[in-house]
């Protein structure tokens, strides 16, 4: 009988991949570039690759890049690559992209969004890549967060209950205690809503105080956020300096949408411009004069005997002129 010796050589391969800023201006460095990108095309040049993509990395000059997969969905999967420089306006740079059988995901420079692992958020790497980040880990708020009168409850996520006060914005909602004024930024979380009733939900906001003081008594407020009360939804930019300033705009949801269903709501402020999103989709633009010196973001909304459900909590730069740049092997 003969021994045999079996000598595992690792599969790998490269392509190559030019990250184009078509803008006139350049992008800041570390700004989280968006990619989608139909998994039949990757396994064309990788044939090893695993299914749920991780064993990729991406690199620039001989250097891993934080990136992490938010979703593969319809044989499509949206991942997200934070840049290692700028990129000069009109100009591109060239990243690796990289695969080796042998690896997986390390939580690190390669990750996924907390809810697609086996085990929740194990190779979540989001605070590597995004500016602020929650996925809700664990058994306990993290403690970035103010609590303005919710029940909450977090199990590997996050279950948001109002008190049911309506008029009470500061109040029903959890605040992420980092003042975002001055930044340009882009805010979202992965949340669905239980039910809808005749009162206010807001599913994302944006405040100018974490006092969590009622505005309905003090009028301190100014806020803007996407509201799905009596099941229309609407854009509200409310400021609450004296009874009664509510301003709320129209807003048709993206085809096949589904409050029940978990969504990604989207605020974006550039300046004094707000706009709001859905799963990508723009359903409003250019509401304008909101600048306060204090801006906060929370989960939230007052309707009693609903909730809210979030897997993860972003912020994230506003790419230039609001034109994300391409990604093109």
């Amino acid at each position: 009988m003969v021994n045999r010796i079996v000598i595992s050589v690792n599969k790998t391969g490269a392509r190559t991949l030019n990250i184009t800023n078509s803008q006139n201006i350049p992008t800041q460095a570390g700004l989280q570039v968006m990619w989608q990108v139909p998994v039949s095309t990757l396994q064309t040049y990788f044939p090893w690759l695993n299914s749920n993509l991780s064993n990729l990395r991406f690199v620039y000059n001989g250097q891993f890049v934080p990136a992490w997969l938010e979703s593969i969905d319809n044989g499509t999967a949206t991942i997200w690559i934070k840049m290692p420089v700028s990129i000069p306006a009109n100009s591109s740079i060239i990243l690796n992209l990289y695969s080796n059988s042998a690896l997986n995901f390390d939580g690190v420079y390669w990750g996924e969004a907390p809810q697609l692992s086996p085990t929740y958020a194990e190779y979540d790497n989001g605070a590597s890549v995004f500016n602020n980040y929650d996925n809700f880990a664990g058994t306990t708020l993290n403690s970035k967060w103010i609590n303005n009168g919710m029940s909450v409850s977090v199990n590997n996520g996050v279950t948001l209950t109002p008190s049911g006060s309506i008029g009470t914005w500061s109040k029903d909602s959890i605040t992420y205690n980092t003042n975002v004024y001055n930044t340009n930024y882009i805010a979202e979380t992965f949340t669905k809503v239980s039910t809808l009733g005749a009162a206010d939900i807001s599913p994302i906001m944006i405040l100018n105080s974490n006092s969590g003081t009622d505005y309905s008594s003090s009028y301190t407020f100014v806020d803007d956020g996407i509201d799905l009360s009596y099941k229309t939804p609407n854009y509200y930019h409310d400021t609450q300096t004296s009874p009664g300033s509510v301003i709320r705009t129209s807003i048709s949801m993206p085809s096949g949408y589904s409050y029940s269903a978990f969504n990604i709501y989207q605020i974006y402020v550039n300046g004094a411009s707000v706009g709001v999103a859905i799963n990508y989709s723009s359903i409003l633009n250019t509401q304008t004069n909101y600048n306060p010196s204090t801006q906060y973001l929370g989960i939230g909304g007052n309707t009693p005997n609903s909730n809210f459900s979030a897997k993860w909590f972003r912020t994230r730069a506003y790419p230039p002129n609001g034109s994300m740049p391409a990604v093109l092997f």
